[in-house]
């Protein structure tokens, strides 16, 4: 029997970035949308996820502190999160413990390969 994909949720407030990316990564992952914190927390207890993008920029940029509560869920302390971000703030975010820090625009194939590489690490 072969293995399921693993499961990757995705958060991205942009529908368009957040369909383009979802049909990436589709490939060769099973994938959950979302625009919102809330949404996402609820998703994290619920489902065995692999591995988290993120927009840090959500909503004002409540992205940063749905970074550091993902972080503080003890059942996700060691998920893999990449921040996918139209700011560049790799310092802030490698320091808040994102697994990578990609700046945006970002072609669906490096993302989708950014997220190989972490989870093949």
């Amino acid at each position: 029997m072969l293995d399921a994909p693993l499961l990757i949720l995705l958060l991205e407030a942009d529908a368009v970035t957040q369909e383009l990316y979802a049909r990436e990564l589709r490939r060769h992952y099973r994938v959950l949308t979302c625009q919102d914190g809330a949404q996402a927390l609820q998703i994290l207890h619920t489902e065995d996820i692999c591995a988290v993008i993120l927009e840090p920029g959500l909503a004002n940029g409540t992205g940063w502190r749905l970074l550091d509560d993902i972080r503080r869920l003890q059942k996700t302390s060691p998920l893999p999160i990449i921040l996918c971000s139209v700011l560049d703030e790799r310092r802030r975010g490698i320091s808040l413990g994102a697994a990578a820090y990609l700046v945006k625009p970002v072609l669906p194939a490096t993302l989708r390969n950014t997220l190989d590489q972490i989870l093949r690490g």
